[in-house]
């Protein structure tokens, strides 16, 4: 996994940053959104945003 892929367009939103979120303690898409603005413009992102976390969560 690229730390550096951008997974929300609108946000410009990092791999790396979105893993900092639930690292410290983000662990859900509400969460992950309000720490990081991914996933709160269009909304596109926000099924590949949901399985990004599940899978961090499990690191």
């Amino acid at each position: 996994m690229d730390d550096e892929e951008i997974i929300c367009p609108c946000m410009g939103t990092t791999i790396r940053e979105i893993r900092e979120a639930v690292k410290n303690g983000s662990d859900t898409l509400e969460a992950v959104e309000a720490a990081t603005g991914a996933g709160t413009v269009c909304g596109a992102c926000t099924d590949e945003l949901a399985a990004l976390i599940e899978k961090l969560k499990n690191e």
